[in-house]
């Protein structure tokens, strides 16, 4: 493990008190190598949830956030800011300094699944939280400052609005259902933010859908911006401007 660090390495952690004050304390990076090579084998996994990373030319920034399990318990949670240096003999990446926060709240396990697999599963299941007017999961699956685009000129809503729209069709039972039968979903492994773009089957006809999600803090997706258009047959656009009173 020491080849990995470069020789001027450190250690901070960062942590609130109970007064709620900052806590700054640094580490040991000797005592703190010797701590994981005494112990068992399985006792000590520190699970990724995934890794964002920054590069400009000789530097690195790669951002970590992060479970620690603890004799098959989870212990605490957390992110890892590392700082990283292409300084290494053969030009190998070498790490100059690790600072992370702890606390207990809120952990959750890493989930194995591919970042395009639970977009995937995102977009599915939001649209199925619609079809059965489930108003908390629908909304719980979209940022606090979410904006959605509807078909109408005038829908350019944040998440409250949107939500005051859609309640009392969630509350009568009878939201829409969409169902994609094509989606396309581009993410960068090394960013937090991710899109797709869908065709629909509504009781609209065909629409196209296109979201941008973000990551929360332990890795979630989320829905963060969402557009809704209903796509017009080019075949049939005159009819259509027609319908709209466009000359």
């Amino acid at each position: 493990m020491s080849a990995l660090f470069h020789p001027a390495a450190d250690l901070h952690s960062v942590s609130i008190d109970e007064a709620g004050r900052t806590r700054v304390q640094r580490g040991d990076l000797t005592k703190w190598m010797e701590g994981i090579a005494a112990a068992q084998a399985g006792m000590l996994d520190e699970q990724l949830h995934y890794t964002s990373i920054r590069i400009d030319a000789r530097l690195a920034t790669a951002w970590t956030p992060y479970t620690f399990v603890l004799n098959g318990e989870v212990s605490h949670c957390g992110t890892n800011a590392f700082q990283l240096a292409q300084t290494g003999a053969d030009s190998s990446w070498q790490i100059l300094h690790i600072v992370d926060t702890r606390h207990t709240e809120g952990c959750t396990l890493f989930s194995p699944k591919p970042a395009v697999e639970q977009l995937q599963e995102l977009a599915n299941e939001w649209h199925y939280a619609a079809a059965r007017a489930d108003a908390a999961a629908y909304f719980g699956m979209m940022t606090d400052e979410a904006v959605y685009i509807g078909t109408d000129p005038a829908e350019h809503w944040t998440k409250a609005e949107f939500q005051a729209f859609a309640t009392p069709y969630f509350t009568a039972g009878e939201a829409w259902d969409f169902t994609a039968v094509e989606r396309h979903v581009f993410y960068d492994p090394d960013s937090d933010t991710a899109y797709w773009d869908e065709l629909l089957d509504t009781w609209m006809g065909p629409c196209r859908g296109t979201a941008i999600a973000k990551r929360d803090p332990v890795g979630n997706w989320r829905i963060a911006h969402y557009t809704l258009s209903v796509a017009v047959p080019n075949e049939r656009m005159e009819a259509y401007r027609k319908l709209i009173g466009v000359e």
